[in-house]
C-alpha cells in the first residue's frame, strides 16, 4: 500500500518513506504508529489507545511510544505532522492521498469508448431517475445501476454510477439497508480502473464524506476538480461536502457552479438559494429566479416532472410568494419519494408547520439522513422546538 502524507511517499510493505529523493526507513512499531494515525482519520488516539494497537501483546511504558512518535517526526523533518494534544495524545494533521495503481491510465474518451452501450442506457436512465426523484426513483436507480454493473463490471464510468445511486439510497431512502460501504467499495474499485477519471474520483470523495472521512473526502474532491474543472457533477460532490463541514460560502459558490456548468440542472441554483438566504437575501434571490426559468421550463415539456414541480415551490416561497408556493405543492402526493424534504422546507417557510413536520416524518420513517441539510437549511429552523422533530433529529444525531 502507498500514501502520501506531507509530501512524502510512504511505502508501506518496504517500511521507507520517499521526498525528492530522500529516502527514510522507518521502524515495524513507527511504520505501525503512522498506519493507526492514518486510520483515525485526523481524530486524536489517547496514549493508552496507542500503547494498546501497537503493542497488543506487550506491556511496555509511555516511553516506549514517546520514542517512536520522536522518531517519526525526526525522519519525517516535520514536528507538526503529528501533533500532541494535551492530556489526550496524538492526531495526524496532514491530509493523506491514497495512491492507486493501474496498469495504465485512460482518458475520459478512452473510458467512454469502452462502455458496454446497453450498460450506458440502463445508467443514462438511472440518472434520469435521480433528477427527476419521483415516487420509487432512488429504489429504480440503485436496481438500474446493479443491472448495469453485471453487463460491464469493469468499466469505471458504470462503477460510478453504481456508487453514486448506493449513496443516495443510504442518505435518503435506506429503508434499513446500509449500503454505504458498497458504494465506498464501488468507488474505490472505478478510481482503480481509471485513475484519471475525474467523475470516479469525485464520486469516492461523495461517499467517504458520507462516512465523516472529511480528510480523504476533500483530497479526492481536490483530485476530481483538478482532473476536470468543468464536470458539473464534481462541483455538486463538492459543494455537498463543503455544506456538511458547515462552510455555507464554499458551498453555494459550488452549487452556483454546478448550475453554470449544466444548463438543465435546477437543483444547484436552488440549493444555492436555500443556503445563501439568510445571510446574502439578494444572492438568494438571484439563484432563484434563475432556478425557478428552469424549472418552468422543464414543466413546459413535462408537467408531472417531480423535480420541477416541487422546486417551484420551495422558490416561490423563497421568493415571498406563500399562496403560490402552498398552490404549488399542496396537492403533490410525495409520500413514497425523498421530494419530500423539499415539501418539509416549504411548508415550514410558508407556517404550514404541521404538515412540514408529517413530510419530514414520512423521510425518517423511510431511512432519510441527511442531518447536514437538516442544519444547513434554515426553514427548519421554524420547527425546531416540535417535539417530534426535537425526536427525530436527536435520532439522526445518534445514529
Amino acid at each position: 500500500m502507498h500514501l502520501s502524507i506531507g509530501g512524502w511517499r510512504v511505502d508501506f510493505g518496504a517500511r521507507t518513506a520517499q521526498k525528492n529523493g530522500s529516502v527514510q526507513h522507518l521502524s515495524p512499531r513507527a511504520i505501525r504508529l503512522l498506519d493507526v494515525l492514518i486510520g483515525a482519520d485526523g481524530a486524536t488516539l489517547s496514549r493508552s489507545e496507542l500503547l494498546d494497537r501497537i503493542w497488543p501483546d506487550v506491556t511496555v511504558s509511555d516511553e516506549s511510544l514517546t520514542q517512536v512518535v520522536s522518531e517519526l517526526r525526526r525522519k519525517l523533518a516535520d514536528r507538526s505532522l503529528i501533533e500532541t494534544v494535551s492530556r489526550g495524545g496524538y492526531r495526524l494533521t496532514a491530509p493523506v492521498l491514497r495512491e492507486i495503481t493501474a496498469s495504465a491510465s485512460r482518458s475520459p474518451a478512452q473510458t467512454m469508448r469502452e462502455v458496454n452501450l446497453a450498460a450506458h442506457a440502463l445508467c443514462l436512465e438511472a440518472r434520469t431517475e435521480l433528477v427527476r426523484c419521483g415516487a420509487g426513483s432512488i429504489e429504480r436507480a440503485e436496481e438500474l445501476t446493479a443491472e448495469a454493473v453485471d453487463l460491464a463490471p469493469d468499466c469505471p464510468s458504470v462503477r460510478s454510477d453504481r456508487a453514486i445511486a448506493l449513496v443516495r439510497r443510504h442518505m435518503y431512502w435506506s429503508e434499513s439497508c446500509d449500503m454505504l460501504s458498497r458504494a465506498l467499495a464501488e468507488a474505490e474499485k472505478a478510481v482503480a480502473l481509471d485513475p484519471g477519471f475525474a467523475r470516479a474520483h469525485s464520486v469516492l470523495g461523495y461517499a467517504l464524506g458520507a462516512f465523516g472521512h472529511w480528510r480523504a473526502a476533500e483530497a479526492a474532491h481536490g483530485t476530481a476538480l483538478a482532473l476536470d474543472p468543468r464536470d458539473a457533477s464534481c462541483y455538486h460532490h463538492a459543494a455537498w461536502m463543503m455544506m456538511s463541514r458547515r462552510n455555507y460560502r464554499a458551498a453555494v459558490v459550488f452549487f452556483e457552479q454546478t448550475g453554470d456548468l449544466d444548463p438543465q440542472n435546477i437543483k444547484g441554483y436552488l440549493q444555492a438559494a436555500c443556503l445563501s438566504v439568510a445571510h446574502d437575501p439578494l444572492r438568494s434571490r438571484r439563484n432563484a429566479e434563475r432556478a425557478l426559468i428552469r424549472a418552468r421550463t422543464r414543466l413546459t415539456c413535462d408537467p408531472t416532472d417531480p423535480r420541477a414541480l416541487t422546486a417551484s415551490g420551495v422558490l416561490m416561497a423563497l421568493m415571498g410568494e406563500p399562496a403560490a408556493a402552498y398552490a404549488t405543492i399542496r396537492d403533490i402526493d410525495v409520500s413514497n419519494s425523498a421530494q419530500a424534504v423539499y415539501h418539509a422546507s416549504t411548508f415550514a417557510m410558508i407556517g404550514e408547520l404541521d404538515r412540514a413536520v408529517l413530510c419530514f416524518e414520512q423521510l425518517f420513517d423511510h431511512g432519510w439522513r441527511d442531518v447536514h441539510w437538516l442544519d444547513a437549511d434554515p426553514a427548519f429552523a421554524n420547527i425546531a422546538g416540535d417535539r417530534r422533530f426535537r425526536r427525530m433529529r436527536r435520532s439522526l444525531a445518534v445514529a
